[in-house]
């Protein structure tokens, strides 16, 4: 999808930003907080990180499942030719946080997440997988 095709005819991306996308966070709209529990601590997530990347080159979307259930609630950064990453434990305490580390892969050349500097909550135990971009190719280690 080109990035024009993101746009609605206002110029605003998907997210709510204009502009164009450089990262787009996923956010797990499914896990509950408690199996007996409605609450789904995801819808407020992304509530909350709308808010905050306004007028950033991010995007924040909905997404019914990450298969991140033992970590939840959980949010994975997609960079447009980038590498992608996917986190866990996460909740409207850590949203700061979240777009520090999506604004940090944006203006990243390469579209890779620095370890150096990368907040506390997307490293560790918060970080699931890092998955290469389609393009990516190494040799095999001899």
């Amino acid at each position: 999808m080109t990035n024009d095709a993101r746009k609605d005819e206002t110029g605003t991306t998907a997210g709510g930003n204009a502009g164009d996308v450089d990262v787009t966070i996923f956010v797990c709209t499914n896990c509950r907080e408690a199996t007996d529990s409605e609450a789904r601590p995801g819808i407020g997530l992304i509530e909350a990180l709308k808010l905050a990347t306004e007028g950033k080159p991010l995007a924040v979307k909905p997404v019914t499942c990450l298969a991140n259930c033992d970590k939840s609630p959980s949010a994975a950064f997609n960079h447009r030719s980038g590498w992608s990453y996917v986190f866990g434990h996460l909740s409207t305490d850590n949203v700061d946080d979240i777009v520090t580390g999506a604004m940090m892969l944006a203006e990243d050349e390469r579209g890779f997440l620095p370890l150096r500097g990368r907040p506390m909550c997307l490293r560790g135990k918060g970080m699931t997988a890092r998955i290469p971009p389609f393009h990516h190719h190494e040799d095999m280690p001899s």
